[in-house]
């Protein structure tokens, strides 16, 4: 057989196939081989440095946590003992003070301490100088968190002596700052940063808003003159000044003052909503009797909120005066009005009859809120039983027939005291 001619252009491909086939992968002409060598040998080198270096820190690390828990327990021992006493070894407690461990073990040693015991570390403290050195480092330092650390210490310390320094953070760069002076300030009890907390209060946006209101608080009554002071003189058409007057109100109510009466009640006539429910909230703790005509009026108020809180405020009044405007407020369109309604009917003296008469309204809103507060006050619990007992007098059968009338027998447990008290 004849062979078929190849063409020149074929074989040079397989020649060229054969060729690269036949090349050897690696050798010591080859530029690769050359390179991995080195690359391993130094990556194995850094991988055993690091790995040494690792374990080197860790045992340090340890051995240096080891030192320390020893220095505490031993810290803690000693101040045990100098808590029940007032006379110190303060040589040695003047080596210890610049420990780092020693002020980390004072801090957590006092928020467990109360009375005698605890004011004997506040003057060892003192006598040590760690309040002023902590005051020193709260205003000369330009780090952020000694600062922070700094002003944390002179919160637990709550030393009369920082009060200048905690006054001049309230206007610190740094949030955590300003609001730990706040709460140190507070702890101390110094009237004096009151007015710079309210004009704290009107810079911070909502979140830190709310923070300095709870600090505040703790003030208690020392509070309130500057507080209600505020409230009757912001000018509405400040917006920035007015802003937060509604926490303002609600520091006011959850303090409790009497004092606070007349800012609530001119607050109660504001066009703003959130300030109105606030204010109507305020006066169920710090309105007296002459608050109740207003509160009232607050019980036609156009925001439900605010109908609802009078309600509830009127409530803690006890005033007859509120029964007649209670009864109508449980026809409101609104759920809550309804019941914060009820509820202070039955607060009233006089109160639980009107809710007794309001089982026969014609609005069936009012008769279900009547009968559930009837209900959680137990009475219609007393009537049914005093009705199967054969006791009832006329009140407890009217309660029990009301029930069957109104489809709410089940509440009679069985069918035979059901056909009983209903006959």
């Amino acid at each position: 057989m004849r062979s078929q001619p190849v063409d020149a252009s074929a074989r040079g491909v397989r020649r060229h196939r054969r060729g690269r086939r036949a090349a050897p992968l690696l050798g010591p002409e080859c530029p690769v081989s050359t390179l991995i060598l080195p690359l391993l040998a130094i990556l194995g080198g850094v991988t055993a440095i690091a790995g040494l270096s690792l374990f080197v820190y860790k045992l340090f690390r340890h051995r240096r946590e080891r030192f320390d828990e020893f220095r505490r327990a031993s810290y803690i021992g000693a101040l045990s003992e100098m808590a029940t006493r007032s006379g110190y070894p303060l040589e040695m407690l003047r080596r210890w003070s610049p420990d780092g461990v020693f002020l980390e073990t004072l801090l957590e040693f006092l928020k467990f301490l109360q009375g005698g015991e605890r004011q004997n570390l506040l003057r060892l403290a003192r006598e040590l100088g760690i309040v002023e050195r902590f005051v020193t480092e709260l205003q000369t330092s330009k780090r952020r968190n000694r600062r922070v650390d700094a002003v944390e210490a002179l919160a637990e310390f709550a030393d009369p002596a920082s009060s200048d320094a905690l006054l001049e953070a309230l206007r610190d760069p740094v949030d955590e700052v300003r609001w730990q002076a706040a709460g140190a300030l507070a702890k101390i009890g110094d009237p004096r940063a009151v007015r710079p907390l309210l004009e704290m209060l009107q810079r911070e946006a909502d979140w830190g808003a709310n923070r300095v209101a709870d600090t505040l608080v703790a003030f208690g009554s020392t509070a309130v003159p500057d507080l209600a002071r505020y409230a009757l003189l912001s000018d509405p058409s400040l917006a920035s000044r007015t802003a937060h007057l509604p926490l303002v109100a609600r520091v006011l109510g959850i303090i409790g003052d009497v004092r606070a009466e007349p800012a609530m009640l001119s607050a109660l006539e504001s066009d703003d909503a959130e300030l109105r429910i606030r204010a109507a909230a305020s006066l169920g703790t710090v309105g007296s009797l002459t608050c109740v005509p207003a509160l009232i009026r607050a019980l036609r108020d156009s925001e439900w909120e605010v109908r609802a809180q009078a309600a509830a405020a009127l409530g803690r009044q006890m005033d007859g005066r509120a029964i007649v405007p209670l009864q109508r407020a449980m026809r409101d369109q609104n759920w809550w009005v309804r019941q914060n309604s009820a509820q202070a009917l039955s607060e009233i003296p006089g109160g639980v009859d009107a809710l007794v008469e309001t089982l026969e309204d014609e609005d069936r809103f009012a008769r279900d809120a009547a009968i559930e507060r009837l209900m959680a006050m137990g009475t219609v619990r007393k009537a049914v039983e005093a009705a199967k007992g054969g006791s009832a007098g006329e009140q407890d059968r009217y309660v029990v027939r009301q029930l069957v009338v109104l489809g709410k027998g089940e509440f009679l447990y069985d069918k035979e005291a059901n056909e009983k008290v209903a006959g």
